[in-house]
């Protein structure tokens, strides 16, 4: 990969330093995306390589929308968070996910630690086994007892993991899980 590519993508993907990893052993909730299995802190992005996603970034720093791919073998740094990477197939992008590296690997080693989809990948994607179109606020809680209600739908957050659900008219529109880490400010 070119030097002007590796910029590219750390302009996209920002790079956070880890104070240490977050995460009790609350369990965390099973995705499906297009199929294919996500564990958040345990499945890898060769996972999501084998299962034919394209995985992206998005750099809007020249003043108009330019999307890179994420090569497997790109490397990553040791103890080190990466957000605002891209899932999806057919060039429509799924979901918005973080990774996570203990030792310096290759992205296909990196550990998706969060998962977010908006609008045009939710008919994609399903959580507990429940498709996210049919995932009512009653359903919803048969998966996670202690969500919240809210003015726009439901939350559960704690210092080791988050679950979000934003619902308007009652239709789910946003899907946030995430496995939380202590993460210093950027150096």
């Amino acid at each position: 990969m070119s030097g002007r590519m590796k910029r590219k993508i750390a302009l996209a993907a920002v790079f956070l330093t880890m104070a240490g990893c977050g995460g009790g052993k609350e369990e965390i909730y099973p995705l499906s995306v297009d199929g294919t299995e996500i564990m958040l802190d345990q499945t890898t992005m060769q996972t999501i390589y084998d299962a034919g996603f394209e995985v992206s970034v998005m750099d809007t720093s020249i003043g108009s929308v330019q999307w890179y791919e994420v090569e497997a073998d790109m490397p990553l740094d040791a103890d080190s968070v990466y957000t605002g990477i891209y899932i999806g197939k057919g060039g429509e992008p799924y979901a918005v996910i973080g990774i996570v590296t203990e030792e310096a690997c290759a992205v296909r080693d990196g550990v998706v630690y969060s998962f977010m989809s908006a609008e045009g990948g939710l008919d994609k994607i399903s959580i507990a086994s429940v498709p996210l179109a049919e995932l009512t606020g009653e359903k919803a809680l048969e998966i996670e007892e202690r969500l919240e209600a809210g003015e726009d739908g439901q939350s559960y957050v704690t210092d080791s993991r988050i679950l979000r659900i934003t619902r308007e008219s009652g239709a789910v529109t946003e899907l946030e899980v995430e496995v939380r880490y202590d993460i210093d400010d950027m150096q």
